[in-house]
């Protein structure tokens, strides 16, 4: 209730005019927890110019609010259910065997072993009703049915939905990393995952990174090398609007020399004069292995 509790001048998004409140919102929420489930109410604010009503918990009322209580709002709302956001902080870290199938399995557990012991609080309260000799209803001894746990679908759509919340803090930790020494590369793994209707329209992603791993930039391409022009132009954009010093080697896995005048990477980092080109050290012992066979080397 961020209008009655915290007092905060909310403007309406259709005129500007300033949003009053309108007593509580009809509609309960319910949200997946990590060991249940908690129902989470919000108020009603009207427009009294244009008679708009939006509810608390809005994407329109939250991006109004300060960030210190904007990080307070605990879940991620979807059409029909709503999920805790600490459950989806276990999926940001996503490694082998760490994804939605794990987390799924761990709710259903401690779903399960909280359903078994209020289950059993359950049954020892009802036997104080029982009384001997007396036939107890039927209903009285039926326990309650335990929440079914959302599937894996549901669990990557609320997760998607919780990137897409943080794009602009994404981009501005990808576009603040810098490095003196770059690696580009080149490969066609990562195109091969893609799916639904981006499935087929690329065929090579180009990663620029640093020395410490950290991706700078990565982008999708239909060839190897075509089309990285505005890829080089706004990296050079980046490291020349943050005034930090141009990187001193960049290491490829092709096009590292030329017979005559610059390299074509050198040509596409032109802004970079002082930037020195080298083949990295795995595709030169797999050339110097070509050599060996009596295959000519392709630099």
């Amino acid at each position: 209730m961020p209008y009655r509790m915290w007092g905060y001048k909310l403007s309406c998004t259709a005129c500007s005019h300033r949003l009053s409140g309108a007593g509580l919102y009809r509609t309960v929420r319910r949200v997946l927890d990590t060991d249940g489930w908690y129902f989470m109410a919000t108020e009603y604010l009207e427009c009294r110019r244009c008679r708009k009503k939006v509810a608390g918990w809005s994407q329109d009322i939250l991006d109004q609010l300060h960030h210190t209580h904007r990080d307070d709002f605990p879940a991620i709302l979807t059409y029909r259910l709503s999920c805790d956001v600490k459950l989806i902080g276990q999926m940001k870290e996503r490694t082998l065997g760490n994804g939605a199938t794990r987390l799924r399995r761990y709710l259903l557990e401690q779903h399960t072993k909280s359903w078994l012991t209020r289950s059993k609080k359950f049954m020892y309260a009802a036997t104080k009703f029982i009384t001997p000799g007396v036939e107890p209803p039927a209903a009285s001894l039926l326990l309650p049915q335990m929440t079914p746990v959302p599937g894996t679908k549901w669990l990557l759509s609320v997760y998607a939905r919780e990137v897409a919340s943080r794009i602009d803090e994404i981009k501005a930790r990808i576009t603040s990393i810098f490095g003196s020494i770059l690696k580009m590369d080149s490969t066609k793994k990562v195109t091969k995952k893609l799916a639904g209707a981006a499935a087929g329209t690329a065929a090579w992603v180009t990663n620029v990174g640093n020395k410490h791993g950290q991706v700078l930039i990565s982008v999708l391409t239909a060839a190897e090398g075509a089309g990285l022009h505005p890829m080089a132009t706004g990296l050079m954009r980046r490291y020349r609007d943050a005034s930090v010093s141009p990187p001193l080697v960049l290491y490829v896995d092709r096009d590292c020399c030329s017979h005559g005048g610059p390299s074509k990477v050198s040509l596409l980092f032109h802004q970079w004069e002082q930037l020195v080109v080298r083949l990295d050290v795995w595709h030169l012992m797999r050339r110097c292995g070509r050599c060996h066979h009596g295959e000519p080397p392709t630099i």
